[in-house]
């Protein structure tokens, strides 16, 4: 369970999230909606400790991470743009988080062929990131930041400027791996139909 609590952030006297409160149970998909520059990215950037909190608590399962860095709050992260290495294979992307986390070799590559097993691309292990398709990269975004078995999942408009087939397909696959894997989630959308096929419920982000 994700319980965000009075949560604040401001920069140069600006306030772009105010005092913010929500719940998102254990498995379930939360989307936050609002126009652009309301500050959902800030919010999703604020969970998952890539910026600082002005005021307020970020509990995970009863846990207060509001102080701890981004590498030990067990949250994981999709941008816009998926934001892969691209010097790196699809294989070695998905892989990343679990070095750091020090994971055994032989775990890393069960882990890894899981994912991908799990994303409809265990054919493209080899292949180098920059050849991906737009599609083909948002799944193994995915598969990247579910690898370490992250307690919460932020996604920031994961589906965003892909073509309409394409669109519609990854939609229909994110559905199936969030309840495949159990994962709660806080998904940030521009888009109605993502919202309501998504997430169980959705949050109007107020304007400061």
């Amino acid at each position: 369970m994700l319980n965000v609590s009075n949560l604040s952030v401001a920069f140069d006297n600006r306030v772009i999230v105010d005092n913010l409160s929500f719940t998102v149970p254990t498995g379930e998909t939360l989307a936050i909606t609002g126009p652009s520059g309301i500050g959902k990215t800030t919010l999703l950037h604020a969970i998952c400790g890539i910026i600082r909190t002005t005021h307020g608590t970020i509990h995970i399962d009863n846990v207060d991470i509001s102080a701890l860095p981004t590498h030990k709050r067990g949250i994981g992260l999709v941008s816009q743009t998926g934001d892969l290495f691209p010097t790196m294979t699809v294989s070695q992307n998905i892989e990343f988080g679990l070095r750091i986390a020090k994971i055994s070799k032989t775990d890393r590559t069960s882990r890894v062929s899981e994912l991908l097993e799990m994303v409809n691309l265990a054919h493209l292990a080899h292949r180098n990131v920059a050849e991906l398709s737009g599609g083909e990269a948002r799944r193994i975004a995915l598969a990247r930041a579910l690898a370490p078995r992250p307690q919460v999942l932020l996604l920031d408009e994961p589906l965003s400027g892909l073509d309409q087939e394409t669109h519609k397909s990854l939609m229909s696959d994110l559905a199936r791996v969030l309840k495949q894997t159990t994962t709660t989630a806080l998904l940030v959308t521009h888009d109605q139909i993502e919202a309501d096929f998504l997430a169980n419920m959705t949050f109007v982000l107020p304007r400061t």
